[in-house]
């Protein structure tokens, strides 16, 4: 009998193919980030918390917590909180699982818990008819102070999306208004590049009634779309069949100020005339 070993001492994390093959797509930067570290320190049974990986990665904390939100919703992982669910006390990382394609083309994923993480410290347009849903995910729109209004629009990110969809709208935005924002960030948990998604959608097809867009915004919610990719795969789906015309994204495009939408064609006749 003899001994076989290596002798690299190569410190690795290992990273599942199904991951990479169904569930990084889709995903931004903020929540790649969040969730690869959050497998390293698994692995190296470490502990973490919220402002350590806001530190790590130069996010707010927010970013980290909607990013953990999303992985939780994709079932990658799950959330313990404390008596009170105000504070995050536990990941547990869950097994990624081949995800089920819904008719729109969108994944969803199912959970199997498989260990522990100790921490430290579809129809883009609004549903016709409002039949109840006592089992929907979606959570109500509950009421907005003043207080928590000021903080929201003073932001300096949201500041800067606001500034965008005034630009699209081309007037200020009503305090109602603000509030639906508020509900889609806060309450949904929409990403601004989402938002900003959204908004243009709706804009694009001569929608800009706020009740309209926050009806779009449920309803994507409702059909588990997270990310602008996601919402462009199911409104090319929904141009297919029909004539909708949907706004193109380029990649980042919130960082980089807002994407205006041109008809090339109807301006090249416009040039040509004069």
């Amino acid at each position: 009998m003899f001994t076989i070993y290596n002798d690299s001492r190569s410190d690795s994390t290992v990273v599942p193919n199904l991951f990479i093959d169904e569930y990084m797509r889709d995903a931004n930067d903020a929540q790649l980030k969040i969730y690869l570290y959050l497998v390293r320190m698994m692995g190296a049974r470490r502990g973490t918390s919220i402002a350590d990986l806001a530190d790590q990665f130069n996010h707010t904390e927010r970013d980290v917590v909607r990013s953990l939100q999303y992985w939780e919703k994709q079932g990658l992982l799950a959330l313990d909180y404390d008596a009170d669910h105000r504070e995050i006390v536990g990941i547990r990382l869950c097994d990624p699982k081949a995800p089920s394609r819904s008719a729109s083309g969108v994944s969803n994923a199912s959970s199997a818990s498989i260990r522990e993480f100790p921490a430290a410290g579809s129809a883009l347009a609004p549903a016709k008819t409002q039949d109840a849903q006592p089992e929907s995910s979606v959570p109500a729109r509950t009421a907005i102070g003043s207080a928590q209004l000021r903080a929201f629009r003073e932001t300096g990110e949201r500041a800067q999306l606001i500034f965008i969809i005034e630009k699209y709208l081309g007037k200020p935005l009503s305090v109602s208004e603000l509030k639906t924002l508020y509900y889609l960030s806060e309450q949904l948990h929409f990403s601004d590049d989402l938002i900003d998604y959204v908004v243009q959608y709706c804009v694009d097809r001569g929608k800009k009634d706020f009740r309209y867009i926050e009806k779009v915004a449920v309803n994507w919610a409702e059909n588990g779309i997270t990310t602008p990719k996601q919402a462009e795969f199911a409104a090319c789906a929904a141009t297919r069949r029909g004539k909708t015309r949907i706004p193109r994204k380029a990649a980042n495009s919130f960082t980089d100020m807002p994407n205006n939408v041109y008809d090339f064609e109807q301006l090249e006749k416009e040039l040509l005339n004069n």
